[in-house]
């Protein structure tokens, strides 16, 4: 799921995707989205196109930019509410809020980018059904708690969205496995060795506050799951070029374990909860009569949950797609 900022071209690799036109996983998205006018998301960190992104800055805009989505049919809308840790302005209420009704209107459900306890519960107030990212500016309260459960809203901590502005400056071992290497963009690794870049990300003023907010963001994950609330996984991954897309999905497994979740819960959430997620009720579990999308493993994650980066085989739709020839016949 491409949460806001798909073009033009989102619409048709969704289409070749699912019609199994063109190898590789399907895709879903929700268009442009909503943002603040000339804030969040900031243009600074990922500069996109005007045909990217609607920065509404009243109610009406906001409902008129819904309606230009819902022609074009995305699985989703979604609305940035953060002000990058005090630096921008947010988005107003009743300009998010006239954007969740108009939305609800036309069939389509809500996510809603937020950091902060106070913005997540006015998104649901308003009627929000994903709260996208983790609160981690304090610990969820029983009041935002009973209003997920209410409201059966859907929630997806991405710790490791934080975590990446950090920990490769910190270069722990696995950083330097084979498994990490290989998701390496060319550039990105030599960034990723490079001094200058190490000593400017080590002594980054922010860093604790990205680290304060992945541990806030692990504890309120571990109550939430075991209050009842629905969670679902994500990683941003691909939003900015630390957020290694290939990678991230393997580390935010391990880092919901690392909360407390066992790796079968951490496993569910990416997989039958994903998809319900999504409201999609054609895979996410291996049962006759669904999508057979699953990955082949050489060693148990239940186990050890990072023994999902060793992989053996991926398939998609009943058909290998990766793997060694001759190996796990169909």
């Amino acid at each position: 799921m491409a949460l806001g900022l798909n073009g033009e071209l989102f619409y048709k690799l969704r289409e070749e995707q699912h019609s199994d036109k063109s190898p590789g996983a399907d895709i879903f998205g929700a268009d442009r989205g909503i943002g603040a006018p000339d804030t969040s998301p900031p243009v600074t960190l990922i500069p996109v196109g005007q045909d990217q992104i609607y920065r509404a800055s009243s109610p009406e805009e906001a409902k008129a930019d819904v309606r230009e989505m819902a022609a074009r049919h995305p699985d989703l809308i979604k609305i940035w509410v953060d002000d990058q840790l005090g630096a921008d302005p947010k988005i107003k209420p009743e300009v998010y809020q006239a954007a969740i009704e108009e939305a609800h209107a036309l069939g389509l459900r809500v996510a809603c980018h937020i950091y902060y306890l106070e913005d997540a519960k006015g998104v649901l107030r308003a009627g929000a059904d994903i709260i996208a990212h983790g609160v981690r500016d304090k610990p969820v309260d029983q009041e935002f708690i009973d209003e997920m459960k209410a409201r059966s809203a859907w929630y997806i901590p991405t710790i490791s969205l934080d975590e990446s502005s950090y920990i490769y400056a910190e270069q722990p071992e696995w950083t330097k496995e084979s498994f990490f290497q290989n998701a390496l963009q060319p550039a990105l690794r030599d960034q990723l060795g490079d001094p200058a870049y190490l000593q400017k990300a080590q002594r980054n003023p922010r860093v604790p506050i990205f680290k304060k907010a992945v541990a806030i963001n692990k504890e309120n994950l571990k109550k939430l799951y075991d209050a009842g609330v629905k969670v679902g996984f994500g990683t941003d991954s691909g939003a900015i070029p630390l957020r290694i897309a290939g990678f991230a999905e393997h580390r935010e497994l391990q880092l919901m374990v690392e909360s407390g979740l066992s790796p079968l819960q951490a496993l569910e959430c990416a997989t039958a909860r994903a998809a319900a997620l999504l409201g999609l009720t054609d895979r996410g579990i291996l049962e006759p009569g669904k999508l057979a999308d699953f990955v082949v493993l050489t060693a148990n994650p239940l186990d050890d949950i990072s023994n999902t980066e060793k992989i053996a085989a991926v398939w998609h739709r009943g058909k290998k797609v990766c793997g060694p020839i001759g190996s796990f016949s169909q």
